[in-house]
């Protein structure tokens, strides 16, 4: 798939830019979804993971905090965190400042997985920071520039 688009750039056009980016989206999707052990033997899915993310990220939290942090209900999250537990990535606690609220801690298996997640993303940094070396100030400008309109336009959906 690489060597059809080093073809396609020579054909600049917005349509094959468009297209070569859908397809660039698609493949990293497609990649996302897929579970992963993250080093732990046990598999992860996107929201569980990133959860495990926030609280190694957010010590302390409860559950209605987690929840706005990752921008989703407090069913959503109480549900993953159950499927946490279970996979023995979390365990709930008492707050020690109140006991009614309920927090999360990871495991030593989900601050493996968490760590190694903060790892895979470093990677994910680091090649991209490559891949724009070479590029010129002007050149850059004009890709964030792109990006953040791409983003807006996805938001407004």
């Amino acid at each position: 798939m690489y060597g059809y688009y080093t073809i396609k750039i020579m054909k600049c056009t917005n349509s094959s830019i468009g297209k070569m980016l859908i397809d660039i989206i698609c493949e990293f999707y497609e990649n996302d979804r897929k579970a992963r052990t993250f080093g732990t033997g046990t598999e992860l899915y996107h929201s569980e993971i990133h959860m495990l993310q926030c609280i190694m990220e957010h010590p302390g939290l409860h559950i209605s905090g987690i929840a706005r942090e990752l921008g989703v209900t407090r069913g959503a999250a109480s549900q993953t965190a159950k499927r946490l537990v279970r996979k023995q990535m979390i365990v709930k606690e008492a707050s020690p400042g109140d006991e009614k609220k309920i927090i999360l801690r990871l495991t030593t298996c989900g601050k493996i997985a968490a760590s190694n997640h903060k790892n895979a993303h470093k990677k994910y940094s680091a090649m991209i920071g490559s891949l724009l070396s070479g590029a010129n100030t002007e050149q850059l400008q004009f890709l964030s520039s792109f990006l953040l309109r791409l983003k807006g336009a996805l938001e407004k959906g």
